[in-house]
């Protein structure tokens, strides 16, 4: 009997230490490391003496610059990132969400207008949109709309990889982009 509960005393302490080990682990997944540059720039404030502070940070500076024109660092706006983030939603992509910012800030909506739309029988529609992204209906929802430039259209986020596409005042579609 003392066997089975070393056994089942093992285990626990495996699942322990495994529990532990993962959580440190991903503690910091979600802030992305910072540049070595970067750093050095900020380390610099901790010096109290005026002098060495000033060198300190005129060192950082310039390592910074040579970084950031070598290719090593680059620096981009909020502005440019939501600007990205937009131009891909839709896509299928690998996870960069620590390059284009945080999780928090992830795009679930985007609404433009209608450029032009197609409809294929048996494939649904197609629709060519302001922004220059194109989707295709995936499900046989029946729209009922004439087609004209400038309609509005909402893309929200759906589940399990897909969107919902809803033009003007009818259902929404689920939609995929090309």
């Amino acid at each position: 009997m003392n066997a089975v509960y070393g056994k089942k005393f093992a285990l626990f302490g495996a699942i322990l230490a495994t529990s532990i080990f993962a959580e440190h682990c991903y503690a910091d997944v979600g802030s992305p490391p910072q540049a070595q540059a970067v750093q050095r720039l900020f380390e610099c404030r901790a010096l109290t003496e005026s002098a060495a502070r000033l060198a300190c940070y005129d060192a950082a500076a310039a390592s910074l610059q040579q970084a950031e024109q070598q290719g090593e660092i680059v620096v981009v706006e909020r502005q440019r990132v939501l600007e990205s983030r937009r131009a891909l939603f839709g896509f299928t992509l690998p996870d960069v969400s620590t390059l284009l910012g945080a999780e928090a800030d992830q795009l679930n909506e985007v609404e433009t207008t209608l450029e032009r739309a197609s409809f294929t029988p048996g494939a649904g529609w197609t629709f060519y949109l302001a922004d220059s992204s194109v989707w295709r209906q995936i499900d046989s929802t029946p729209l009922q709309f004439r087609v004209r430039e400038g309609l509005p259209i909402k893309i929200r986020r759906a589940s399990m990889g897909t969107y919902f596409l809803k033009v003007s005042d009818n259902p929404a579609v689920r939609a995929k982009r090309q």
